[in-house]
């Protein structure tokens, strides 16, 4: 049947490409093919300023991947034609790329630390399973509501709708904590909301992100602890190129929502010391589906960030980041109240040194803090009329790590540290009753107050050990390894009491529901990874193997009868739930040469006591608290689950500004207990564009098509099958003279009416129909400037 389905899927794809201008572009990827004579080129790499050979730097030829490695000498020898380029890499230099006509000696200059990446891109044996995608604000000319938008054109990821704001990214099975989520290598901004209408996401300036990092499953231990991908949003950090003083503004509109946004940027910088201002605001509105329907969206919020960092000598930098976002009047669809409030802060403080001895790579040590102020009300809600509810949260997030990196010899590169995040949520619902439930109302001095815990004051920390070995077996075969231990605990001191339910019933607070021993719970858990990677003549092989281990989120344990998923049943945490286990294998293979760029990876996950909920139908101890068309509460519980995939993309360079470029994903998801689909998984989806690119003007005219669902957890609610759909998007821009560039695009060109599977359904509304699922933006035109000096 998942066979029948996928072919479906590729058909609808075939059938609605014909329609297509892009289908003219495969015919190209038959007749068109490059060569170039090649000659056998020999040259020597230095240090810039101290004229020393460079040993280990990987020169590589551009385009198809032929590489060699420069020996003790600094010399190499490599083939390549006379016209071609070559990108030599170290970690302790910046990357350089140069014509093959002035590669007979080349210097390179020390690179600055990089405090920020997970994902160190210095080697050919680099993991298949992390990959980079670098995010030019300039060229894609639209408007991002927030973080999360950034990952709609990025092969196996899906959105999360429940607002415009309130957006979060899904990979493969995997959602919410499931994803190890931060920016700038470690800092995490945890939600407040137990709607998660403020995840990370929301909290960061999207054209401040210059590139996404992802690790595709628990392949890396040196990260916190991971059950499925590691993301990092990594936001910008002055380079050489930018000593001086230069700034930039920017603006955009977007016609569907009247949207508009304004952004700032300072920055001065010179070798010792840097410092970096941004500012931005952005005022939303209601958008207009492709059905005509007007759509609750609007918001607005104002940000700003400052980096400082100072670099005492070549090899050690200190840096110093600290942003707030203030936001107010913003509207969620999905979810039963809006956001009068919602700021946060958060800063980080890191410091790294390089090269400290023969054996000592690097010694690193990053800390974070943040903090959510939230709030969420009723006011403007159908249920403000029978009960005013007024529920302020925060969320208190801090954590850091120390690393050191080893090098006993040239073949080996060690990593051990430890690591610790510490989360602490508090916050209070007051509901105040107006009606009875026959209608009529209570008098103001009479009517009754009744106060839930949301996070019943808890905490919860982790702190982890971790070694991380990569081996160079020969040039072309690495060994990579690890292992981790972390020692949760979670409390909470103010548990839920007793409290009434709708039509007076007394329903069971935490004490009740669980009697002794919830209060406190400690864990240990165990993760690893190991890898063989292969690399030779522009084709590249990795088989990989991690044990990822999550502990149960705080949601999961502590929510107390609060409607917090995609439909509209409350939820109730279990104190006692095990920690998820992810035996996660996957094989990769990536290819390129000429002009041609081709990958693909198949995984297959084995889930142990993976968390999910299940409807507790006729349970008295489960019926609701809050107004619910459902008369009974969810429970989180572990069930076992696996999933199998894969991914894969094709890209040609027809010409060299023009590029064919194609992706495609699918998983499918089991839930073995309950001998159903696993729920919430995103269905088959896919990519296939074109990009031209020349130094002054642009063009990307792309395509995104997704498969219908009908893979469906019926002890989760799923009920109806999601449709697929198609959508086309063209971005153009020009750089009119230097420093300023124009951009415009239109979104959605052909006003397609659809909706993704993981969208939120409508709640508490009388504008829209409730419990119908939320439609994205119909067709939007959208202009771009940005000036930079």
């Amino acid at each position: 049947m998942y066979l029948t389905h996928l072919i479906k899927c590729f058909y609808q794809i075939i059938y609605k490409m014909k329609k297509s201008i892009l289908v003219s572009m495969m015919f190209l990827l038959v007749n068109i093919v490059l060569y170039g004579q090649n000659n056998i080129l020999k040259g020597i790499v230095v240090d810039r300023e101290t004229n020393e050979p460079i040993e280990n730097a990987t020169v590589k030829v551009i385009g198809n991947d032929v590489f060699t490695i420069s020996d003790v000498n600094g010399q190499f020898s490599i083939t390549a034609s006379k016209d071609a380029y070559l990108e030599i890499m170290h970690l302790s230099y910046q990357t350089k790329k140069i014509a093959v006509t002035k590669a007979s000696i080349i210097s390179l200059s020390q690179k600055k630390i990089s405090l920020d990446e997970i994902v160190i891109k210095s080697h050919p044996l680099d993991d298949i399973s992390h990959s980079v995608v670098v995010i030019d604000d300039a060229k894609k000319g639209s408007q991002p509501r927030n973080a999360a938008e950034l990952f709609n054109d990025i092969s196996g990821f899906s959105i999360q709708k429940r607002s415009a704001t309130a957006s979060e990214p899904s990979f493969r099975g995997f959602k919410y904590e499931q994803m190890n989520i931060k920016y700038d290598g470690a800092t995490k901004i945890v939600h407040a909301c137990p709607n998660r209408m403020d995840p990370i996401t929301a909290h960061v300036i999207p054209e401040e992100v210059s590139k996404v990092e992802v690790v595709k499953g628990p392949f890396t231990v040196r990260f916190g602890q991971s059950f499925g991908p590691v993301i990092n949003l990594v936001t910008r950090t002055p380079t050489p190129d930018d000593y001086g003083f230069h700034g930039s503004w920017q603006g955009g509109y977007e016609t569907n929502g009247n949207n508009f946004m304004t952004r700032g940027e300072l920055l001065y910088a010179i070798e010792k010391f840097d410092f970096t201002i941004n500012g931005e605001m952005r005022d939303f509105g209601d958008y207009t589906d492709g059905n005509g329907v007007e759509t609750p969206a609007a918001f607005v919020t104002n940000s700003y960030s400052l980096k400082a960092g100072f670099n005492p000598k070549n090899n050690q930098r200190l840096q110093l980041d600290w942003r707030q976002k203030f936001g107010k009047d913003i509207k969620h669809a999905g979810l039963p109240m809006d956001s009068p409030k919602d700021d946060s802060y958060s800063m980080g403080l890191d410091y790294k040194i390089q090269n400290v001895s023969d054996n000592i790579n690097s010694i690193s040590f990053k800390s974070y803090l943040s903090y959510v102020d939230h709030l969420m009300t009723n006011e403007d809600r159908p249920s403000f009329a029978k009960m005013d509810a007024s529920t302020p949260v925060t969320s208190n997030t801090y954590g850091g790590k120390l690393e050191i990196g080893i090098t006993p010899n040239d073949n080996f590169l060690i990593y051990t540290g430890i690591d610790a995040d510490i989360i602490k949520r508090d916050g209070e619902r007051t509901r105040i009753i107006k009606k009875k439930p026959d209608g009529t109302d209570i008098p103001v001095g009479a009517r009754p107050v009744f106060t839930d815990k949301v996070w019943q004051d808890a905490t919860t920390s982790d702190i982890g050990l971790y070694a991380e070995i990569t081996y160079k077996l020969s040039d072309n075969l690495a060994l990579t390894s690890g292992f981790r231990s972390d020692f949760v605990n979670a409390s909470i001191a103010e548990p839920a009491e007793d409290t009434q339910g709708v039509g007076g019933v007394t329903v069971p607070g935490f004490v009740s529901l669980y009697g002794e021993g919830f209060d406190k719970v400690s864990e240990t858990t165990l993760g690893g990874n190991i890898s063989l990677k292969y690399h030779r003549k522009g084709t590249q092989v990795q088989v990989a193997y991690g044990l990822g281990t999550r502990s149960a989120s705080m949601i999961e344990r502590y929510i107390y009868h609060f409607s917090i998923g995609a439909d509209s049943y409350e939820y109730v945490g279990n104190p006692f739930l095990k920690p998820e286990q992810n035996n996660q294998f996957e094989l990769a293979v990536k290819h390129r040469k000429g002009s041609i760029n081709v990958g693909a990876s198949v995984f297959y996950s084995i889930m142990k006591d993976y968390i999910s909920a299940v409807v507790k139908d006729g349970d008295p101890d489960f019926a609701i608290v809050f107004m619910n068309a459902n008369p009974y509460a969810k429970q989180y519980v572990n069930v076992d689950a696996n999933q199998v995939g894969f991914d894969a993309f094709f890209n040609y360079k027809i010409i060299p500004c023009l590029e064919f470029v194609s992706d495609i994903a699918f998983t499918k998801a089991t839930n073995e207990t309950f001998d159903e689909p696993l729920a919430q998984v995103a269905p088959f989806s896919a990519h296939l564009g074109l990009k031209f690119e020349k130094d002054s003007y642009w063009a990307d005219l792309r395509t995104k098509f997704v498969g219908e669902q009908d893979q469906l957890a019926a002890s989760f609610g799923e009920t109806v099958p999601t449709p697929g759909y198609n959508t086309l998007d063209l971005r153009l821009g020009v750089e009119l003279f230097k420093g300023l560039k124009l951009g415009a695009a239109v979104i959605n060109i052909f006003d397609t009416a659809y909706y993704d599977h993981l969208n939120f359904t409508f709640k508490n509304t009388v504008d829209n129909v409730v419990g119908e699922r939320i439609y994205e933006t119909g067709r939007s035109f959208s202009i771009f400037a940005k000036y930079s000096f």
